[in-house]
């Protein structure tokens, strides 16, 4: 599975502080003294073999204590129905738990596909990934 920022090391989670950080990082977010976010970057599919490791890494950035999670899905070409339900959830319960989480998208199949589940108008659109680390 690949939910990476730094495409080098795949299925990790890793801090963003507007470059990839250290290795050292890549299990434990590190506060560098000012708010900070989870980024997680897709690969090309997001389908539903790849749906519990995906939870795994949501549910572990919702649990940071991080204010915000940038899921970065604008390489992605296939999210499946399952996965766009999990997200339309996944951003329901955790801002019951005052986290925002942000989505990237690129493509017209991920769009299609939030829109199927109806999770997409619970998302804003964002241009850029600094756009939505900083909004």
């Amino acid at each position: 599975m690949s939910v990476v920022v730094d495409r080098r090391h795949t299925s990790r989670l890793r801090w963003h502080r507007g470059h990839c950080a250290s290795a050292a990082t890549e299990s434990t977010p590190r506060d560098p003294g000012r708010p900070g976010c989870w980024v997680l970057r897709a690969d090309s599919e997001l389908d539903a073999a790849r749906m519990p490791r995906f939870r795994t890494l949501l549910d572990r950035a919702v649990r940071s204590g991080r204010p915000v999670i940038v899921l970065d899905l604008r390489d992605t070409e296939f999210l499946s129905i399952r996965v766009a339900a999990l997200l339309g959830a996944a951003k329901t319960t955790a801002w019951a738990d005052g986290v925002e989480i942000r989505l990237l998208t690129g493509t017209r199949e991920v769009e299609r596909a939030l829109d199927l589940v109806g999770a997409r108008p619970l998302f804003r659109y964002y241009l850029s990934l600094d756009e939505a680390m900083t909004t």
